[in-house]
């Protein structure tokens, strides 16, 4: 009788490349001060997690964090001049990176748990529940998006933010525009 090679099945492989790559693509966010030191912790561990479960949620979370890197540091100038709390480069910590990761971080864990750590795709005549799962995890980093690309846009507009559910013009002071799209980002999964 063979004794199975746990080095065999396509997790421990993802997972070997998984913390290859998340290491490297955290170090370098520190570097390059997309994350502070706690960020960037916190996304190794999150990043592995994603890449073990499956490349693709890895890739979704790459196309996440590179692309808010980048729309971060668009109008970095006038950042500086109008945040109190401006950081070079963003410097996310890890209690922004946990929120921005925590739900699609259980359910990528939550689909390798029932597929066994095989792949799949969205299917909903095969398993309407790993196709549920999976576009969670789609939906996830869309409302992500939405709220990182609206906040670092839309501090840079000179107009007064509107409500989209009223078309009214709103003044809203710094805090309560955060509250307002994690509010809005909160009421999108409900909504999933």
């Amino acid at each position: 009788m063979a004794i199975p090679n746990a080095f065999d099945s396509p997790l421990a492989a993802r997972s070997a490349v998984g913390a290859a790559l998340a290491a490297v693509i955290a170090v370098r966010a520190v570097r390059r001060r997309s994350l502070d030191a706690s960020g960037g912790v916190a996304g190794f561990v999150v990043m592995a997690v994603h890449i073990s479960c499956g490349y693709r949620y890895g890739a979704l979370l790459l196309a996440f964090f590179f692309s808010s890197s980048k729309v971060t540091k668009i109008g970095e100038d006038h950042k500086r001049r109008i945040e109190e709390n401006f950081k070079e480069g963003g410097q996310r910590n890890w209690i922004q990176v946990l929120a921005n990761s925590t739900i699609a971080t259980v359910l990528v864990v939550i689909f390798a748990l029932m597929t066994g750590g095989q792949d799949q795709c969205m299917d909903s005549n095969g398993s309407k529940l790993i196709t549920g799962i999976i576009g969670g995890i789609i939906g996830h980093y869309c409302c992500c998006n939405g709220d990182t690309w609206s906040s670092e846009i839309g501090v840079l507009s000179n107009e007064q933010p509107r409500l989209i559910t009223s078309l009214k013009v709103r003044v809203l002071f710094h805090a309560t525009r955060y509250i307002a799209l994690h509010t809005n980002v909160s009421m999108c999964y409900l909504q999933s």
